[in-house]
């Protein structure tokens, strides 16, 4: 009974990110834990399908927000540090999902980004506050 369950729960959270993926898809996701946000879930499965990137977000932390990209069989994964004002980019070839994740940064958030991001985090937090 076990195993038929297991099964039924990956089977679950596949549909779920696949459908959370056409959502996530050339869009910038604010990251928070409670409630759960769309890049909160996002970010959760990434770090599933990739173990490897673990480390890196216990010693960095939780990003304030995300972005996701697929082009020409690339995956992006852009993480936003908006206190630091910095950001990292995780890049993985579709295809062939053993392949290591590349990393790359920190990029400075440049002061457009910034101002589209802080305003982006403020009026989510307004809109949890006003709840």
């Amino acid at each position: 009974m076990a195993l038929i369950l297991s099964n039924c729960a990956s089977y679950r959270a596949a549909w779920n990110s696949g459908w959370t993926e056409k959502e996530a898809n050339d869009s910038i996701m604010i990251v928070r834990e409670t409630p759960s946000t769309l890049g909160w879930k996002r970010l959760r499965y990434f770090s599933t399908l990739h173990p490897e990137c673990k480390p890196y977000f216990a010693r960095m932390g939780t990003p304030d927000c995300i972005a996701e990209s697929t082009r020409a069989r690339q995956h992006y994964l852009i993480v936003y540090y908006l206190d630091r004002r910095q950001a990292f980019s995780f890049r993985n070839n579709t295809r062939a999902v053993s392949q290591p994740i590349e990393v790359a940064g920190p990029f400075p958030i440049t002061r457009k980004e910034y101002r589209l991001l802080h305003a982006l985090k403020q009026s989510y937090d307004r809109a949890v506050r006003s709840r």
